[in-house]
């Protein structure tokens, strides 16, 4: 059963002028060493994973009801990019996850249009 949604757009360019902008700092910043280590080297298909990952970070932590605030942080929100992909909630995130009746269990999916990513995470009880 869906106990959760949440729903994220993040347009590519913007990612590029980012990481351009901020490179690594702005990773660690949002993404743990682990996450951060599943990155590809810098180029065009990093950025389309940090974009896939900024949406369904947003849209997990929409799911959760919390958006990033009551102690929910980036790196509370972990994205595996497999087939299919996953979110994992650690801390707070697990927490409020836990507090709609769920052990973190999500359906995430993802469209890329043009310029732009969406991502839609379900919670799931």
């Amino acid at each position: 059963m869906v106990v959760g949604i949440g729903i994220d757009l993040v347009e590519r360019s913007r990612v590029a002028r980012i990481l351009e902008l901020w490179g690594e700092r702005f990773v660690r910043k949002i993404m743990g060493p682990q996450e951060a280590s599943r990155l590809p080297a810098p180029g065009d298909e990093r950025v389309a994973r940090v974009a896939l990952t900024i949406a369904a970070k947003e849209a997990g932590s929409k799911a959760i009801g919390t958006g990033w605030s009551h102690g929910v942080f980036w790196r509370d929100v972990e994205v595996v990019l497999t087939e299919p992909p996953r979110i994992l909630f650690h801390g707070r995130a697990k927490e409020a996850a836990s507090r709609h009746g769920s052990q973190g269990e999500s359906e995430t999916r993802f469209l890329t249009e043009g310029d732009l990513v969406v991502s839609v995470v379900r919670l799931l009880s």
